[in-house]
């Protein structure tokens, strides 16, 4: 740390040019990211994500939690320029909870053929694991969706022919839900769906009957399942692979 002069003075290492502070492990070019946010100078562009994933690796060795929390904030700023893999990374290695959730989302939305090995080695095992699980488990619930129209229960007053009404809204519904929610090549979120299905010829579906289905639909609760289940998955991880400092 420090050694003694001729004339028996002790020269500290950062004391002059000749004795710098090293610090290990750390590029110039990340202490001048601190240098300049710590002392307010003007920064004329953004961030490139190394910066940001640079950065945040300082502050976590150096325990600088104040400016910890100026780079995540940047970090989310910037989440989708970052690929989720590399988000599941960062959350892990440097406990930052508040970024999980959004990069399992995006996961869960990735097909798994686009998931690259070096992916896979960026979010970890477990968290892969987990992706395939929920990825799955999603399938089957839009199958069941697809196939599965909701049942109009009660209908309207202004419902001539109930039967061809159920017949047409059973047809429209797999002619229609199946078809977007199913589609190889393109299926369609549930809410995106939703939109084009009541865009739809009814047939012998009466308005009031089409109407009620369709709050039937506006509530949602087959298709917030998928929501609530992302979310269960997310948080079980989060507690299980991200510690709090």
């Amino acid at each position: 740390m420090f050694t003694a002069t001729q004339s028996g003075q002790i020269e500290l290492d950062g004391m002059s040019d000749d004795r710098p502070i090293r610090l290990d492990g750390l590029s110039r070019e990340t202490f001048e990211l601190f240098l300049e946010h710590t002392f307010g100078r003007v920064r004329t562009g953004s961030y490139t994500t190394d910066e940001l994933s640079r950065f945040l690796h300082f502050c976590d060795m150096y325990q600088c939690r104040h400016t910890q929390e100026f780079v995540v904030h940047r970090i989310f700023t910037a989440r989708f320029r970052f690929h989720p893999a590399q988000l599941i990374n960062l959350a892990i290695k440097y406990h930052v909870r508040s970024i999980f959730p959004f990069a399992f989302q995006q996961l869960a939305e990735t097909p798994i053929s686009e998931i690259t090995h070096a992916h896979r080695e960026l979010m970890g095992h477990e968290v892969f694991l987990n992706i395939v699980y929920v990825q799955a488990a999603l399938d089957h619930h839009r199958r069941m969706v697809a196939a599965e129209e909701p049942k109009i229960l009660m209908h309207s007053n202004d419902c001539e022919d109930p039967t061809g009404c159920n017949e047409d809204w059973h047809a429209i519904w797999w002619n229609g839900m199946g078809r977007f929610l199913l589609d190889a090549r393109n299926p369609q979120p549930y809410c995106d769906a939703v939109k084009r299905f009541k865009e739809l010829k009814f047939g012998r579906v009466s308005e009031g009957c089409k109407e009620r289905m369709f709050k039937l639909l506006d509530q949602g609760s087959a298709f917030h399942h998928a929501e609530h289940f992302i979310s269960e998955a997310c948080h079980l991880l989060v507690e299980k692979l991200v510690f709090e400092p």
